[in-house]
């Protein structure tokens, strides 16, 4: 007798091994939860931390949503507060050669992002990936005048490409926490401010005496090389 129950115990987990892989080869993962612990294929990110200043970024990305496509894709939004430049070289080459009045400015970059996203094991951190991909830059410098009645921005709009490294490290079944580095390369774009335009090709409108557009690059921070050192969360929905 109990050799027939347990023939018939080994029968049914048999049957249910033999199901349960068949249902697992015929289910796509996009159907349900990503092969790697269970986690789901969408992932929302919120980190924050440095990029050539303070600054945050938010992202979503999809993963394990194609069978057979070895990267996991993402997009995102950042912002950042930057340096704007040299004051009173952004007035001479954008205005005048007028210095009266105290100098102050600041300056942000807002960025949009997307990521190929390629996992790797790096060193003893199992769940580390490389990500690389395409930027859009919005640079905008406000420079101020006090008791010199002057006011005007700069602003910048820009292609990059970036990349880095990233690593995971669970809270819970759900919740991650995620140090990522990296560096994004931006190219030369126009400088605008007030109603004078200076570009890479030379192609100037109401440029200020013979001000070039090498001039108005070294006044004016925009982004070239910007760092990314953050922290965050990362929620597997």
């Amino acid at each position: 007798m109990q050799r027939t129950i347990l023939r018939a115990v080994i029968l049914v987990m048999a049957l249910t091994t033999v199901s349960a892989s068949a249902f697992a080869q015929e289910s796509p993962a996009m159907m349900g939860e990503k092969a790697d612990n269970g986690r789901h294929w969408l992932v929302g990110e919120m980190k924050m931390g440095y990029y050539s200043g303070v600054g945050f970024h938010m992202s979503a990305t999809a993963q394990d949503f194609a069978r057979g496509f070895p990267f996991a894709v993402r997009v995102g939004l950042g912002y950042s507060r930057v340096d704007s430049g040299d004051e009173w070289a952004a007035r001479r080459i954008f205005i005048d050669n007028n210095r009266n009045g105290t100098a102050r400015s600041d300056a942000h970059v807002w960025d949009v992002r997307m990521d190929l996203i390629y996992p790797i094991k790096l060193l003893q951190l199992e769940r580390s990936q490389l990500y690389f991909g395409p930027r859009r830059s919005d640079f905008d410098a406000f420079f101020e005048y006090i008791g010199g009645a002057e006011t005007f921005s700069v602003i910048s709009k820009q292609w990059g490409l970036g990349g880095g490294l990233e690593s995971a490290f669970a809270l819970s079944p759900v919740v991650d926490m995620v140090f990522t580095l990296g560096a994004d390369y931006y190219f030369k774009s126009t400088l605008s401010g007030h109603d004078t335009y200076y570009r890479p090709d030379g192609d100037h409108t109401h440029p200020i005496a013979d001000y070039t557009y090498a001039d108005a690059d070294k006044a004016i921070a925009q982004p070239d090389v910007l760092t990314r050192l953050m922290v965050g969360l990362a929620y597997h929905f």
